[in-house]
Order: C-alpha cells, then sequence, then structure tokens
C-alpha cells in the first residue's frame, strides 16, 4: 500500500511538471505572438526595446533538469484531500435554505478533523414537511424532519451540529486508535 502510495505521488509530482512546462512553453507563444504584432505596428512604437530570447537561459534549464530529477519521498499516513470541510448544499426549500444557513454560519470544525465533506441533502415529505439528512463522506450522521417554523429549525440545526461535530471528533479518536502500535502487528498467528 505504501509502495503505491509513493508511486502516486511521484505520478502526481511529474503531472504536476507537465502541466507548468505547459504553461511556459504556451504563455512564451503568447508572448511571441504579441511581439510580432507590436513589431508590425510601427505607429505605436517608434524603436524595439525589447529583446528576445531564442533559447532558454542556462539557469532555466539547470532547475528544469533539477526538477526532474526529484525523487518523491514517500510519508506516512493516508493521501490527504486538498479540499476538505466542505459544506455542500443540496437543499430544495426555503426552510431546508434556513436550515442550511444556520447550520453553515455556527459550524465550528474540532480540532484536528481533515479530510471530510459535510453533505446536506433535503428530500420533500408529506405536506409542508422535508426530510433532511447530514451525511459526512457518504456515512450518515444526522436525519430527521424539518417543519417549517424557524425556531424548530434553529433547535435542529444546534442539534445536528453537535451530532456532527461530535462524530467528526470520534472518528478521529478512532482511526489514531485502530493506527496504533498495539493493533499493528506481522501478521503472523
Amino acid at each position: 500500500m505504501l509502495a503505491l502510495r509513493s508511486t502516486f505521488r511521484m505520478i502526481q509530482a511529474r503531472f504536476t511538471l507537465v502541466v507548468i512546462l505547459f504553461m511556459i512553453i504556451r504563455l512564451d507563444a503568447v508572448c511571441q505572438s504579441e511581439i510580432e504584432k507590436i513589431k508590425a505596428d510601427t505607429s505605436r512604437v517608434k524603436a524595439d526595446t525589447i529583446k528576445v530570447q531564442k533559447e532558454a537561459p542556462d539557469e532555466l534549464k539547470a532547475l528544469l533538469e533539477s526538477i526532474t530529477q526529484t525523487v518523491v519521498k514517500p510519508e506516512k499516513g493516508d493521501v490527504e484531500l486538498e479540499i476538505d470541510g466542505l459544506v455542500i448544499d443540496q437543499t430544495k426549500t426555503k426552510s431546508g435554505r434556513e436550515f442550511y444557513d444556520l447550520f453553515f454560519r455556527d459550524w465550528n470544525p474540532p480540532q484536528g478533523a481533515k479530510n471530510y465533506s459535510i453533505f446536506i441533502v433535503e428530500k420533500p415529505f408529506r405536506l409542508n414537511q422535508t426530510f433532511i439528512e447530514i451525511s459526512i463522506n457518504e456515512t450518515r450522521v444526522y436525519q430527521s424532519f424539518l417543519q417549517p417554523r424557524y425556531d424548530f429549525i434553529e433547535n435542529m440545526a444546534k442539534e445536528s451540529i453537535a451530532s456532527t461535530a461530535y462524530y467528526l471528533a470520534q472518528y478521529e479518536e478512532i482511526l489514531r486508535q485502530l493506527g496504533g502500535e498495539d493493533t499493528s502487528g506481522t501478521g503472523i498467528y
């Protein structure tokens, strides 16, 4: 598994390098076309003051060579998401939107929580009631019926924030316990 992560990181680093090089080449082409336009229009510029280098400087070549030869060192732990802590709104009604606004306004993630996204989903139900579900990374942590009364919505938002924060705190603790030395072994019975 560690070798797979290491390989993934190397591929990711090389892909990033290729994207950067592509952007540099594209920027150079755009600059060249703009320079040609300026050279052709002599009414704006009396004398050519821009010096154009045809070849990249030696320092840039050396930097590129050092980057391509850099070995990515494997790190312990899971591959982390770059964007985490998202609260995604999938509500449909005014009361659902009020619930989302109250949740988002008062939400503070627990210390050390990472690699999660929160989905607030509203499903229609009978008459003027709807069904609210809160999921963290596809795991449902809270569900309840939502009525269109503001005080009821406000209390539900507070309750759901407490439930969600508790889940995230426990989730990180469980992961720490499962990754501890007393649970790891050689696999030999």
